[in-house]
């Protein structure tokens, strides 16, 4: 008999522990390992059994084994547990797809859960042979050390191979990959525990897996950090560059630039200042259309007037929201308006390629790598990559012109902690976290008061150069951002 050898009942029949002889059910190996016990579980109210083995070969080892999954299984029947186990695969197939069907994430989340399951979650969550760990084995120990392994995933051996070659660049001038960040980002790990979170908390309450736990990143990942941004001398020279690289002139002049990468230039030239007068993500603005800007809007008490921008829920935080431009932003679109090609309220305010028969282009892919090399080649302080790196060495992106708004917004004083977080769509906790160093230069006069001397006493100080003296008078709000570079264009000083 090729199935039942050695059979032994226990508990009434509930758990049968058996053999399989493997000579019949194999009958043409040469020779067949020692025997293991498999077991037949019988749980009350289910029908049906559970057939499983035990993985040992010696009896009284299995037959424990087997006792403690009978009372485990019994157990999670009277609590309502699936008794059907689920790998992490499984489940996470069925979780990222009922997600999909319930259109509970955008196009690019959906795509980020997708890459990221791929190339961390599923290779970490399987045995050596690769295949996929039950839910239930899967203890608090094993899921916390997942952090030591990410951290460290890019300098080991599979690690370096994928940089090496990367078979999706078949065809490419080079199929390294070059831009992977050896050490992943703060933000990038709190995304990854709050993903896995997500999925062992829906395995737990979908009865898979018998106990719940959190992931943590570890404490020194998890401290708030602030992304590099531009000071307002640092902005300045950006934009005077800016204006070479639109214009093809200066350190960006070439005369091999045709129509479509001229207009390239421009809209750069554009939404580099659109981005730091709105403080916009760059998701945001990349789904911007025509129909959502309202130009001209009136300030009150001022002659100045702004544009206002309707967000999509259809971007990061789900939800609508109208955001205020600085006036400067509002000359900005109307200018850009001008030149682009793409003016129905339709079209995308800014675009990528044109695909092949197409007549509107796409929403563009990654602009940054190309604001980056921008960056490179601005000379700043005689710095070895310009303006792409702060004075910490904090390598700047789109994503500084954010912060770059937050800082200028908060060091003139003219707006609340709340009011901006309310513009920025984000808590009024992220903006006092990330920037508490504004909050000391604005209270500098009375972080360095000294009693019984005289403020207003005059001392002997370094005369200020002409840019010096233009943005003290911009952060004290006597002159606007336009008046600022305008004046500025008269005072280009080397290295500034």
């Amino acid at each position: 008999m090729a199935f039942y050898e050695n059979k032994v009942e226990h508990f009434g029949g509930s758990l049968v522990l058996f053999q399989r002889n493997l000579a019949v059910a194999v009958p043409n190996a040469a020779s067949h390992r020692k025997p293991a016990w498999y077991m037949r579980l019988k749980i009350g109210g289910r029908a049906g059994y559970i057939t499983r083995s035990t993985k040992l070969t010696n009896y009284e080892d299995a037959y424990e084994f087997a006792k403690g999954e009978l009372f485990r299984l019994q157990q999670a029947a009277r609590l309502g547990h699936s008794l059907t186990e689920f790998t992490f695969e499984q489940h996470w197939n069925d979780w990222y797809d009922r997600n999909i069907k319930n259109k509970a994430w955008s196009e690019s989340r959906q795509k980020w859960h997708k890459n990221y399951a791929a190339r961390y979650f599923r290779p970490y969550f399987s045995d050596k042979d690769g295949k996929s760990l039950l839910l239930n084995d899967i203890t608090p120990t094993i899921a916390m050390s997942y952090w030591d392994w990410r951290i460290s995933y890019w300098d080991t051996d599979e690690g370096k191979r994928l940089q090496e070659y990367n078979p999706k660049r078949r065809g490419a001038k080079t199929r390294k990959t070059a831009n992977v960040s050896r050490t992943p980002a703060v933000k990038t790990l709190l995304m990854e525990q709050s993903a896995l979170n997500q999925i062992f908390y829906d395995a737990f309450e979908r009865g898979r897996m018998q106990q719940t736990f959190k992931m943590k990143t570890p404490s020194k990942q998890r401290a708030p950090n602030r992304r590099a941004g531009f000071d307002a001398l640092e902005y300045v020279t950006l934009v005077r560059n800016l204006r070479s690289y639109r214009d093809c002139v200066g350190p960006f002049a070439d005369t091999r630039v045709n129509s479509w990468h001229k207009l390239q230039r421009h809209q750069m030239y554009y939404f580099v200042q659109f981005l730091a007068n709105t403080g916009l993500r760059v998701g945001e603005a990349r789904a911007m259309c025509w129909g959502d800007v309202k130009f001209d809007v009136d300030i009150d008490g001022r002659d100045e007037k702004l544009a206002e921008i309707r967000v999509s829920s259809a971007t990061k935080k789900g939800q609508q929201r109208y955001v205020q431009s600085q006036p400067s932003a509002n000359q900005h679109l109307k200018k850009w308006l001008e030149i682009t090609p793409f003016k129905k309220k339709s079209d995308l305010v800014w675009f990528g390629q044109i695909q092949k028969n197409a007549t509107k282009p796409k929403p563009f892919q990654d602009l940054n790598k190309s604001f980056q090399a921008i960056l490179r080649r601005i000379p700043y302080q005689e710095r070895a990559e310009g303006l792409l790196r702060d004075a910490d060495g904090g390598k700047r992106s789109l994503y500084s012109l954010r912060h770059t708004y937050a800082t200028l917004r908060l060091e003139k004083g003219d707006v609340s902690v709340y009011d901006l977080s309310l513009n920025m769509g984000c808590k009024v906790q992220q903006i006092e976290s990330h920037y508490s160093h504004v909050a000391s230069r604005q209270r500098r006069h009375e972080i360095t008061k000294v009693k019984g001397v005289n403020p207003k006493a005059k001392t002997e100080s370094k005369p200020m150069t002409s840019s010096e003296r233009l943005l003290s008078l911009f952060e004290s709000g006597k002159i606007s951002e336009d008046g600022l570079l305008k004046l500025l264009e008269r005072f280009d000083e080397n290295g500034a």
